[in-house]
């Protein structure tokens, strides 16, 4: 296996980053930004805004579960040697701490590993600067989702 990503998978994720960092409304607001993207890695800064605390400030678990998933499977497909799809199977959110709103957090991921069509990511999310665990995440991920055959793959 390469270190290097495919040069049709690199060109997918940057127009997969301008259409999450311009156009949808929910990435917008966090103010997505990439840190590193590797093969099999994935790396962004996210604001989290007040828009998704509750009344003492304090962020609902559910944006960081969003983040979690949707960075974790960009390392996905940073992993894959072709374009596929690809879905959520199972993801696995513990929260360490509580997230304050206003804060800027790194969500780190990595895809341990590629087995048949199914991906094994795993990965966290810190404050950036004095890097405080707020959350840490496993995520297993369907590869090559669509199939020319009814009925389930599982």
């Amino acid at each position: 296996m390469s270190n290097e990503i495919n040069p049709a998978i690199g060109a997918m994720l940057k127009s997969a980053r301008d259409w999450l960092t311009h156009e949808h409304s929910l990435f917008r607001s966090l103010n997505l930004e990439p840190v590193l993207i590797g093969k099999g890695r994935a790396t962004f800064a996210v604001d989290l805004p007040a828009d998704f605390a509750d009344a003492d400030g304090t962020v609902h678990g559910s944006l960081m579960t969003i983040i979690m998933d949707s960075i974790f499977g960009l390392a996905v497909f940073t992993a894959l040697e072709q374009m596929k799809p690809i879905a959520t199977i199972n993801l696995r959110a513990d929260y360490i701490t509580n997230a304050t709103a206003g804060i800027r957090v790194i969500c780190t991921s990595e895809c341990n590993e590629i087995h048949g069509d199914v991906a094994f990511v795993s990965g966290d999310v810190k404050t950036q600067g004095d890097n405080r665990l707020l959350a840490t995440g496993t995520g297993t991920f369907m590869v090559g989702t669509r199939s020319t055959s009814k009925g389930s793959r599982l």
